[in-house]
């Protein structure tokens, strides 16, 4: 499998995940905490650097862009492996989400708008959708570390064939 195709299905594949993070948020009414959105953070720069590293022609471009999806997708990763321990109560979560505590960043306004539109108030520290026994965030985590592996496989053989 050549070195675009490896990037061009990270890409794709994390696309899809994007798209099914969006349904789940807008059709399924399942807002996304804060942990969610550092997630999406990573997999956005994920997949913008397997999308890029798979169109560009150089070299140089093809090894820059695919360590940039490489890395945006393990941030994505750690931020779902953080999320997963946080949701199995491992250890404490943010305090703007997991309700431990108000903190600084504590915004009264907008969980008073987030309560009279009647949305949920998402927290970090509950588990809101489970398939097989694993959380959203925990087969992010599976999801993202493939992602990753494709792009460094992508940027390995890029490597090795020049």
């Amino acid at each position: 499998m050549s070195s675009r195709t490896l990037f061009l299905i990270a890409a794709l594949s994390g696309a899809a995940t994007f798209a099914a993070a969006l349904y789940f948020q807008y059709v399924e009414r399942l807002a996304p905490c804060a942990l969610c959105i550092w997630q999406r953070y990573g997999l956005g720069i994920g997949i913008i650097g397997a999308l890029l590293a798979a169109m560009t022609a150089s070299r140089a471009g093809k090894v820059t862009f695919g360590a940039l999806g490489a890395l945006g997708f393990l941030f994505e990763a750690g931020a779902a492996v953080f999320h997963s321990g946080v949701e199995r109560k491992l250890w404490e979560g943010l305090a703007t989400c997991s309700g431990s505590s108000l903190g600084d960043n504590f915004d009264p306004d907008a969980l008073a708008a987030a309560a009279a539109g009647g949305k949920p108030v998402p927290r970090c520290d509950e588990i809101a959708w489970e398939f097989l026994g694993l959380s959203m965030a925990n087969w992010n985590v599976f999801l993202a570390l493939g992602f990753m592996t494709l792009c460094a496989i992508g940027v390995a053989r890029i490597r090795r064939d020049y």
